[in-house]
């Protein structure tokens, strides 16, 4: 099922494994840097193994996490089991037409971006009209209650940042101001529906950049320095831009 459309889910691999499997490549890459000739084949090998295994073990991590979503929201949202049925053959479909468009080598790449969205857009219409009145309403609550929730981590990861760098009231202000600017004009951009995906990401990176342009204009050189400190300790979110 594709509820998750509605809340911008993503799938990570599972932590542990993956991790496992970087730090194993790492060694391999290190290792490859040997004068021995042998040695250095058989560790090409390796990596090239550890790849292939890398991509198997999240490509058949996908529909595990999928389903596992799938079911969660479909328990909150009370689907009847007509719903379900509905919705397992739309997901079908839905797939079946992206495998097909990812199989055509004939068309421009620009061509292919707009038959992806509008595959895209067509399914989250189809999986929005299987609700109801009240289910609709449910989600609408649960994208309330994630704004929420992002809104306070946000504000205490503000605060957080305001102790460790001993930033004045001033400099509080202005990145407060500036982190509301950026979420504004990054909501914008995801909700243009009628933009290119790689137009997105394009405008995406610009504000970032921009954004860190300005911290450097806020910020001192001191606390600059540390604030790129922080950066390095920090997990890297990645989110799609749809």
């Amino acid at each position: 099922m594709a509820y998750e459309l509605a809340l911008d889910h993503e799938f990570w691999p599972s932590t542990k494994n993956f991790l496992d499997l970087i730090k194993l490549r790492i060694f391999v890459l290190v290792c490859i840097q040997t004068k021995n000739k042998t040695m250095k084949k058989i560790l090409v090998l390796m990596l090239a193994m550890v790849t292939i295994v890398a991509a198997q073990a999240q490509k058949e991590r996908v529909p595990e996490q999928r389903g596992h979503r799938d079911k969660m929201m479909a328990e909150k949202l009370k689907l009847s089991d007509e719903q379900k049925q509905k919705a397992k053959t739309l997901n079908e479909d839905y797939r079946k037409k992206m495998d097909e468009l990812r199989k055509k080598d004939d068309i421009l790449v620009k061509d292919w971006r707009n038959q992806m969205m509008e595959l895209n857009k067509k399914h989250r219409e189809d999986m929005q009209d299987l609700l109801s009145k009240e289910q609709k309403a449910q989600i609408e609550k649960m994208r309330s209650e994630r704004k929420k929730i992002a809104e306070i981590n946000g504000n205490a990861r503000m605060e957080k940042m305001k102790l460790r760098l001993d930033l004045s009231n001033d400099q509080m202000e202005r990145l407060k101001k500036q982190r509301i600017e950026t979420l504004d004009k990054m909501k914008v951009i995801r909700e243009n529906r009628s933009q290119d995906m790689m137009k997105k990401k394009a405008e995406m990176k610009e504000l970032i950049q921009k954004r860190n342009e300005n911290m450097r204009s806020i910020l001192n050189e001191e606390q600059m320095k540390k604030m790129q400190e922080m950066r390095k300790t920090m997990p890297r979110k990645r989110r799609i831009v749809s």
